[in-house]
């Protein structure tokens, strides 16, 4: 297709000035000139025929030496950094005996491509993939959980591209259920997000690497988070505790066996905690309406497309099971109780009048982003008196058990579709039982 001509605005003054129409007027007025001369300009030749840019051959091994070892794995290192394909840690060098080690913890074939990865539609293969996993110090048991969660990655319905580039600081969560969580030892009690377990750490830092290299993205070039991301080398990457659990694993309740292993992705923003710990009294709830009243009140605007993912300690998911709370049950009580009243529509959405929440609600419907099954429920609540739900539906509170006794409760959210949360099942393991 021809060139794209871009009009500019300077960052520092358009984002300052979005919220007033007298500060955005000058702006406009002075780019407008530019508009209309790059609408009404004859292209050159080079822009109705760009240059289109080519493959490159495939690149021999690369050959890196030095004094001894370390001199060359630093060399390694300094060569990586600076090609932007490591992540500013230290790397394991991914050397043909090393992926082809990698590569002996799945039946899948090396050539078999996952899926395109964002923003820039880099291939990812099963050998691929493994190179990072090599890097980021993984071991072989762990690549087909690597693999399965770059399937929920590359999922169409993932807006990877998102998460990957806004200027939000958006971060996965990578939680893995069924029997290969425990055979390989991933943490899904106390520190669940820290560190000290080579599971969490591992593949959550392989995934890094893979959107990193295979998305081609890197920071102030078109990863635009303004202040980066929290847990940005490893990511929210845990399993969930199911032997403590009240309620039937959650890759249960979506329908995998029991004997099925799952890992699921998501883009969520920093995670909100909740709950005592082992410091204050709490209830079960409490905890609830704490959750209900925080949810009423933040990024209303964005109900149309809000997912939510809580994760509850068990000593708070069981005393939730004894008040006669099931998994589904719950998800429910929180869609029914996480509602604003339509009298205080412009309160909960900062920056826009009640008219104009009104307005995009009764937009939102009629193109169809409310889904089909719940705008009925959001055209009825439109008027006074109305309630309006913080989201779509209950399906879109994803509720998981994990951390240890004592603990803290955790919310993520995600100004994003309810697709922007896959499952996949893990498969082709060959070094453990579950998984295969």
């Amino acid at each position: 297709m021809p060139g794209l001509r871009i009009v500019a605005l300077p960052a520092e003054q358009y984002y300052k000035a979005r919220p007033s129409l007298s500060e955005m007027q000058p702006l406009a007025a002075g780019a407008f000139p530019q508009i209309v001369d790059h609408l009404l300009r004859p292209l050159t030749a080079e822009e109705a025929a760009p240059r289109q840019i080519q493959r490159e051959p495939q690149r021999e091994a690369i050959r890196v030496a030095g004094a001894d070892y370390n001199d060359a794995a630093e060399q390694l290192n300094q060569l990586f950094l600076e090609n932007l394909w490591a992540d500013g840690l230290p790397v394991v060098p991914p050397t043909e005996r090393a992926v082809k080690w990698m590569l002996s913890g799945t039946t899948r074939a090396p050539g078999e491509i996952i899926g395109q990865v964002a923003p820039k539609g880099g291939t990812a293969t099963v050998e691929k993939i493994a190179i990072n996993a090599v890097m980021a110090g993984a071991r072989p048991e762990h690549l087909p959980v690597i693999l399965a969660a770059m399937e929920g990655f590359t999922d169409p319905n993932f807006d990877l591209t998102h998460m990957q580039a806004s200027t939000g600081s958006f971060t996965p969560v990578v939680i893995v259920n069924g029997p290969i969580a425990q055979e390989l030892k991933f943490n899904s009690g106390i520190g669940l997000l820290g560190h000290g377990w080579r599971a969490n750490s591992t593949v959550g830092r392989a995934l890094r690497l893979c959107l990193l290299n295979l998305g081609q993205t890197w920071p102030a070039i078109n990863d635009m988070s303004l202040t980066g991301r929290l847990e940005s080398y490893t990511f929210y990457t845990f399993a969930e505790n199911q032997e403590a659990s009240p309620w039937e694993p959650c890759h249960v309740s979506l329908g995998f066996r029991p004997e099925d292993s799952t890992v699921t992705v998501a883009t969520t923003g920093n995670p909100m905690m909740f709950g005592g710990g082992a410091v204050t009294a709490w209830s079960g709830q409490g905890i609830l309406d704490s959750m209900v009243a925080r949810i009423s009140s933040v990024g209303f605007s964005w109900f149309h497309s809000q997912t939510y993912i809580l994760v509850l300690h068990p000593d708070c998911a069981v005393e939730l099971a004894k008040l006669g709370y099931t998994r589904k049950s719950l998800q429910e009580w929180l869609y029914e109780h996480a509602r604003i009243p339509y009298e205080m529509l412009a309160s909960a959405t900062v920056g826009f009048s009640h008219a104009a929440v009104i307005d995009f609600t009764r937009q939102t419907i009629a193109d169809g982003r409310i889904r089909p099954e719940h705008a009925a429920t959001f055209r009825e609540a439109l008027k006074p008196g109305g309630r309006i739900p913080a989201v779509q539906g209950p399906e879109d509170f994803h509720i998981f058990v994990a951390g240890g006794s004592p603990g803290y409760d955790l919310l993520f959210s995600y100004p994003g579709p309810n697709q922007a949360h896959q499952t996949k099942r893990i498969a082709g393991a060959t070094l453990t039982h579950a998984g295969r």
